[in-house]
């Protein structure tokens, strides 16, 4: 799919269709995102593919936030995509200024964003959650301490197959000016 098409495509999906993603597709979605740009090449991800039923179920779970937020749409996602931040190794020089995870939460954000496109160029929806029980999620899926969870993608099939919605955007003059603010 051509760059701009992908862009104007891509939004949240949150009705799937019941069809399996296979597991390869996913692994090769992840694969996709590994290859972001990262802050000194740190790649401070790791990646959790859930499909399983038993594994769906608990990860379901950990979206409800005890009552303050929660995925009621979540049972119909065939898979998710727990993306956890973990110790970014910097170049000495920049380490020497910087601390290790400066970069870590925008890198996480553009490896989400590319796992995102790549599954709508393959053909699949996907939406990003980042509210969630951070200890259910730690239990049910054995994520150490050292690791932080930041984000869950959905994916699937998207049952709905609309044209996407006219996307309404901040005026140019409002999100950009030129060599002052």
């Amino acid at each position: 799919m051509e760059w701009n098409e992908l862009l104007k495509k891509r939004e949240s999906c949150r009705v799937y269709r019941s069809d399996p993603v296979p597991h390869a597709l996913l692994e090769e979605l992840v694969a996709s995102a590994s290859r972001s740009p990262s802050g000194c090449n740190a790649q401070p991800w790791r990646f959790i593919i859930i499909d399983e039923p038993q594994a769906r179920a608990k990860l379901i779970d950990a979206l409800d936030d005890d009552g303050l937020t929660g995925c009621p749409w979540g049972e119909q996602v065939p898979a998710f995509v727990v993306i956890c931040e973990v110790k970014a190794t910097l170049k000495p020089l920049v380490a020497a200024r910087y601390e290790s995870q400066r970069f870590a939460q925008m890198d996480i954000g553009m490896a989400a964003m590319t796992f995102c496109y790549a599954a709508t160029d393959r053909g699949l929806g996907s939406c990003m959650i980042g509210t969630f029980h951070e200890q259910k999620l730690r239990d049910a899926f054995g994520i150490p301490p050292e690791a932080k969870p930041r984000l869950i993608i959905t994916v699937g099939y998207d049952k709905l197959c609309h044209p996407p919605r006219n996307k309404i955007r901040k005026p140019f003059e409002e999100i950009c000016s030129c060599n002052h603010w």
